[in-house]
């Protein structure tokens, strides 16, 4: 059984780990669109689990966490859900949001005076979290994965559910069935068919409430 793992959503900057507190901080500002400062601490939250049984590297994966969606903040908001999400529309902005991403992401590192030779790993994951399906390092896949399990945590699958107009059971369902495409590492896929299973029992478990009113 894989264990319970409790997701925070409730953000606040000094949750981070001091080490990577000041990218996360000056992440903010690119972040300040569709909930993003939530999906990115979530986000970050599953990296967090993931280098630890993936054995990734925590100086490339936590700030590749962080920074992976800081592009978006480049694309205007009522253009962004057409290139993400379960229907993508517009490949041309979702590739563009990483590389603005990387970019962004490569100012952030230098304001913090990174090791250079991490930053060219960082922005070469960012560069590609979306439009690449195949990992190209262990580093690649637990962020990979980590962006993805936030669509079956408590708060990141509300979130998807209501944003893309999609009833909750086929919603979840959905994701049950892109668990073998999507996910790149075994621990990732763990967890996410445990999320997905809770998520299930929790809206069945409303469905009957409803019912017996």
């Amino acid at each position: 059984m894989v264990q319970d793992y409790l997701i925070d959503a409730d953000f606040h900057v000094k949750k981070i780990i001091p080490k990577f507190r000041k990218i996360f901080e000056l992440a903010i500002p690119f972040l300040k669109t569709r909930q993003n400062e939530i999906h990115t601490f979530i986000v970050y939250q599953y990296a967090l689990l993931l280098f630890e049984k993936e054995h990734g590297i925590p100086e490339v994966v936590i700030p590749a966490a962080i920074l992976h969606d800081v592009g978006w903040s480049c694309i205007p908001e009522e253009e962004q859900l057409t290139a993400f999400g379960p229907e993508v529309k517009n490949k041309q902005l979702q590739r563009r949001h990483e590389v603005e991403g990387a970019t962004i992401a490569q100012e952030i590192m230098n304001r913090v005076d990174y090791d250079h030779q991490l930053i060219q790993k960082i922005t070469e994951i960012i560069d590609g979290h979306d439009t690449t399906n195949k990992a190209r390092s262990i580093n690649d896949a637990i962020t990979k994965d980590a962006d993805k399990l936030c669509r079956f945590s408590g708060a990141g699958f509300h979130i998807d559910y209501q944003r893309f107009n999609k009833e909750p059971l086929p919603y979840i369902r959905f994701l049950f069935e892109k668990i073998d495409e999507w996910f790149l590492t075994n621990t990732g896929k763990k967890i996410a068919m445990y999320q997905a299973r809770k998520r299930e029992k929790e809206i069945l478990a409303r469905v009957h409430q409803r019912k017996d009113i």
